[in-house]
């Protein structure tokens, strides 16, 4: 199962708009391969911390809460700053508010909209404003007064957000149109619209340069945000899923579905620094803790994986529910808390609130 196969139907296509800033240069290959294979090398243990569902690696890893009241909850974004954790459902449209600090569910917004795939939302973390994109349009919600603020058409068929607080500027994957928008946070107005590769689907930030990394197709692009133009595309295993950037250590991991694994890319040399396997896990999301030296991915059953992010191995893994759950719709880390948020959307949906203490 491929998250890139989650799309809402009925998507309408829409006119690209936008100002190409200084054209598109031509993107430099990168596709050599120094690998350092990792795999799980820990013997099988039994953790009551985990509630008996134990697979491998040391570790009181646990399951802190079971939210049940969320139906069919989809992505997740935690705002560290309010203390506050928001899940979109895709059964009633709305998002919930979770308390971090009591882990209860505290309040419903209504949006009117659906998730088109995990990581469709992003929260500026100085406005606190959230950006949800939808199929049709990216929604700026306010939380503070519980309403949708504003609109906007940022290219169409839109499945994957991120931000930039720094620079100001929230990014929007636009799926079928290859594209990706940008638009200034302050005036809701789009900056550029930047071509990248096929079916683009997850984005991330590097922090350090400000460069945006987008997965699509089976290559990584990177995209100078400085004249948004493409410098970099990066060959990937086969239908590469999520990524996520360590600034610590210069490293973008990327998900690998069907190769059940991690790639590993230099983010200063542009290229391939090795691989993580999951040995029989898919991956699927992703997510970090740069304070705790963590990668979490999550897997297309029923567990999350740690990756420890200066030796590159898997540290552990755990059930986070019991065989049979499924269709997980992402996954967030709480940077004050350092505790671990997934949604499950069948059977029986719940978010997970997951510690690794």
């Amino acid at each position: 199962m491929c998250f890139r196969t989650r799309l809402i139907g009925g998507i309408g296509l829409a006119v690209v708009v936008g100002i190409s800033v200084g054209g598109c240069a031509s993107p430099r290959q990168t596709n050599s391969l120094e690998t350092i294979s990792t795999t799980i090398s820990t013997p099988t243990t039994t953790d009551p911390a985990t509630n008996g569902y134990a697979e491998v690696g040391p570790g009181p890893y646990r399951v802190l809460a079971s939210l049940q009241a969320v139906p069919d909850p989809q992505t997740v974004a935690i705002d560290s700053g309010v203390r506050r954790a928001y899940v979109l459902s895709n059964d009633d449209e709305s998002l919930y508010v979770i308390d971090t600090d009591t882990r209860m569910i505290s309040d419903t917004i209504p949006v009117g909209v659906k998730s088109p795939g995990y990581q469709s939302m992003a929260i500026d973390p100085w406005t606190h404003l959230i950006y949800l994109a939808s199929p049709r349009k990216l929604s700026v919600i306010d939380p503070t007064t519980r309403s949708v603020r504003d609109k906007i058409e940022a290219g169409g068929d839109h499945f994957a957000v991120t931000i930039d607080p720094e620079r100001h500027v929230v990014y929007v994957a636009n799926h079928y149109h290859r594209t990706v928008t940008a638009i200034d946070t302050g005036t809701s107005a789009l900056v550029a619209t930047i071509p990248v590769g096929d079916n683009p689907l997850a984005l991330a930030v590097d922090p350090n340069t400000h460069h945006l990394w987008v997965v699509n197709g089976n290559d990584v692009t990177v995209v100078d945000t400085g004249t948004y133009t493409v410098t970099d595309t990066i060959t990937v295993t086969d239908d590469p899923q999520g990524i996520a950037i360590v600034p610590g250590t210069r490293t973008a991991y990327v998900t690998d579905l069907a190769a059940h694994s991690v790639t590993l890319i230099d983010t200063e040399k542009r290229s391939l620094s090795g691989t993580v396997s999951l040995g029989r896990d898919v991956s699927a999301a992703i997510a970090v803790d740069p304070a705790e030296h963590t990668v979490y991915v999550t897997n297309m059953t029923d567990s999350v994986t740690m990756i420890d992010t200066e030796s590159r191995q898997v540290t552990a893994s755990r059930r986070v529910r019991r065989s049979g759950s499924s269709s997980m719709g992402g996954i967030a880390v709480d940077p004050t808390t350092h505790h671990v948020y997934i949604p499950f959307a069948e059977p029986g949906p719940t978010i997970e609130v997951f510690a690794p203490e």
